[in-house]
């Protein structure tokens, strides 16, 4: 059965009207529906970050402060940007800019200069640091034959390399006895021509840079503060001393500078035939104001002029292991009996149950002013020699702390 559908007979008027009507209806639906997935689809387009813009960003978020044109190396990797500077200075910093990440690694780190770390070719730059929780060194450099430089991201507990990428664009290389930077500049590199062999003692210990050189004919010294980034000592004379005080007697021995914290007060850098080496600021009373040794994660440049070398230099006068040497000592008191039981549960040598210290353990008797007592551990740092003489209480031995200072022996 069809549907009735009403008859209504219409007006020629509202005909019209009608029809008005539904053409306006049609209209709205067909501008609506086409314009609002139009919008919908221009919508990300409008949303898309410019690539140049961001680009332009991460350059000067690396360059923050700006080192570009003033850098003695400046390079990019694939992900990271580089930046050691200034240039033509003593005291190198790093900027280390990661573009993935948006993030700054490194920013004004203070640097140490390596040579040879990779080959002869290379010239090093490394600079301390943290990385996803780890202690790191991050390493730049770069390649005297071929101006290519490379940056290297070192843990430092275990020496493996957990980043290392090739330069993919070098803008500064103005490295000690380079050849001419591949920027358009007819003027060779300047560098620092023979400033390596212009040294005659260089190192590291745990907070210091030192080094000993040749200035047109004058031994001077420098002595830099890595924590702090400040420079205690900078290029005033030095003088070679040839000591008859133990432990130094056979060793070469260079005092100079004037100050340290305020206070009046010798820098002495010490070097033994065997290796050995070590920074000390000493006051005018004979108190030892700073005793570091040198870290062996860093290398002894020595060129020592044979003016400067005691006769003994190298012979038998030299303290084995550092033994003698750093100002916190671990004392057991008693003799032979306690001094057996101490190099049973601390050999020497060892860290066992002390590990991550910055003692040298070699138990032994010694003889000073006060007594005679055994030498179980001696350390650089106050805190870890604590924690020795906690281990040997905790083993029935009657142990304290014992502060060496110039007048010890």
């Amino acid at each position: 059965m069809k549907p009735v559908w009403p008859n209504i007979p219409l007006s020629r008027w509202s005909k019209r009207l009608f029809k008005s009507l539904a053409l306006f209806v049609t209209s709205v639906f067909l501008v609506t529906g086409l314009s609002v997935p139009g919008y919908g689809a221009a919508q990300p387009t409008a949303l898309t970050p410019n690539t140049a813009v961001d680009a332009g960003l991460d350059v000067l978020i690396a360059q923050e402060p700006n080192t570009s044109g003033n850098a003695t190396l400046y390079f990019e990797t694939q992900t990271f940007t580089v930046s050691v500077h200034p240039r033509n200075a003593q005291f190198l910093s790093m900027n280390v800019y990661n573009r993935e990440t948006r993030q700054s690694e490194q920013l004004n780190a203070p640097v140490t200069r390596r040579d040879g770390i990779i080959s002869s070719d290379w010239i090093s730059y490394d600079s301390f640091g943290s990385r996803a929780g780890r202690r790191v060194v991050y390493r730049a450099s770069g390649n005297l034959r071929n101006n290519q430089a490379r940056l290297e991201i070192v843990e430092v507990s275990t020496s493996a390399v957990l980043i290392s990428q090739n330069s993919i664009s070098v803008r500064d290389f103005f490295l000690p006895g380079a050849n001419p930077s591949p920027n358009p500049n007819p003027n060779p590199n300047p560098g620092q021509g023979d400033l390596l062999n212009r040294t005659l003692v260089g190192f590291d210990t745990q907070n210091h840079s030192v080094r000993v050189f040749n200035d047109r004919g004058v031994t001077k010294m420098n002595v830099y503060n890595r924590v702090s980034n400040q420079a205690l000592v900078n290029g005033l004379t030095a003088t070679a001393e040839a000591t008859q005080v133990a432990p130094y007697r056979c060793w070469v021995n260079y005092f100079g500078g004037q100050s340290f914290g305020g206070a009046a007060a010798r820098y002495f850098i010490r070097v033994s035939g065997d290796g050995q080496a070590r920074l000390e600021v000493i006051a005018p009373n004979g108190g030892v104001l700073l005793s570091e040794p040198r870290i062996n994660s860093a290398p002894l440049v020595t060129n020592i002029p044979q003016a400067d070398r005691p006769a003994c230099f190298g012979g038998g006068g030299t303290v084995p292991d550092g033994a003698g040497l750093a100002p916190f000592v671990a004392a057991v008191f008693g003799g032979d009996n306690e001094l057996r039981q101490v190099r049973q549960v601390l050999p020497s040598g060892s860290s066992q149950g002390v590990g991550g210290l910055t003692c040298v353990i070699n138990p032994r008797i010694e003889n000073a002013p006060q007594g005679q007592f055994i030498n179980a551990a001696e350390c650089t740092d106050r805190n870890d020699a604590s924690a020795v003489v906690n281990f040997l209480r905790g083993r029935g031995l009657n142990s304290r702390l014992v502060y060496r200072n110039f007048r010890y022996r």
